[in-house]
């Protein structure tokens, strides 16, 4: 375990007042302190309002323009203090103890660690399936198994906490580069869990549900379900986002880099011998 390990949460949230109090609320009643960033960009209702009645129990970020998810994402975390966040959607929560209990798997070998996550059904008012059942018990593990898992089906960042390395490096404001798919931040998501598998040797997971998903009717996931063609453009974006995790592997494992480095050099250095001859 990291010692005094601190951790940030970044709240990114646009147009859903009637879910950020709960939100934050169950960020506020960690059993482990940590800092909290409310990212806003462009709201329309009344979530200023329900953000600054937190005064300074929070770090409210608020833009008028609404650039994308992307940038509202990168926006907090570059507003974050520490080296490790966890990202939680402003339509879901928190169990009290999320933090403490996945920051006591954290080291310098594990890249990422993860809870068990569980649905809930606005519309029923209950609880439902629980998700991302990556291990039989609590602890920390090959990260292998977090790729393979990845890369077969998905996790989401409302289940992890991240290094913040991680999230700059590949928090794209635009499309991932290579790709021709995206849609409402779908891709870069899974790439926090995949890029984390190429640094870092460790995984931890937290084998209980302490964070909640929310399903209601303006859920992304939720309303793409009913429709073929926001589903098969979700399907793409995580495909693409997947391609790019195997061309950014193939170029680190060949020293691809070098590589290319080498041959601009000689270019370089070609473009200044055919200069000199044309003088």
């Amino acid at each position: 375990m990291m010692n005094n390990t601190q951790i940030s949460i970044i709240i990114p949230t646009f147009n859903r007042a009637n879910f950020l109090k709960q939100c934050i609320d169950s960020c506020l009643n960690q059993t482990q302190k940590c800092e909290i960033i409310v990212c806003d960009h462009g709201s329309t209702d009344n979530t200023p309002e329900v953000a600054k009645s937190y005064g300074d129990k929070i770090k409210y970020i608020r833009r008028d323009l609404d650039s994308g998810v992307h940038f509202c994402w990168l926006d907090g975390v570059l507003h974050a203090s520490n080296d490790f966040i966890h990202i939680n959607y402003d339509d879901d929560w928190i169990a009290p103890t999320y933090i403490e209990e996945c920051s006591k798997l954290l080291n310098e070998n594990v890249g990422c660690v993860f809870s068990e996550t569980q649905l809930f059904d606005e519309s029923k008012n209950e609880f439902g399936q629980k998700l991302f059942k990556l291990e039989q018990e609590t602890g920390v593990f090959s990260i292998k198994k977090l790729k393979h898992f990845n890369l077969k089906y998905l996790t989401s960042p409302g289940a992890g906490i991240f290094r913040k390395e991680i999230l700059l490096n590949f928090l794209f404001v635009g499309n991932i580069p290579f790709t021709q798919n995206n849609y409402h931040g779908v891709g870069p998501d899974i790439l926090f869990s995949l890029m984390s598998t190429l640094k870092y040797s460790h995984y931890g997971f937290v084998n209980k549900p302490l964070a909640f998903f929310r399903v209601h009717e303006n859920s992304i996931t939720i309303d793409a379900q009913s429709d073929k063609i926001k589903s098969l453009k979700i399907k793409k974006a995580y495909e693409d986002a997947k391609i790019y995790f195997f061309i950014h592997k193939f170029v680190k494992s060949c020293n691809i880099y070098s590589i290319a480095k080498l041959y601009y050099k000689i270019s370089k250095n070609f473009i200044k011998i055919k200069k000199y001859n044309n003088d």
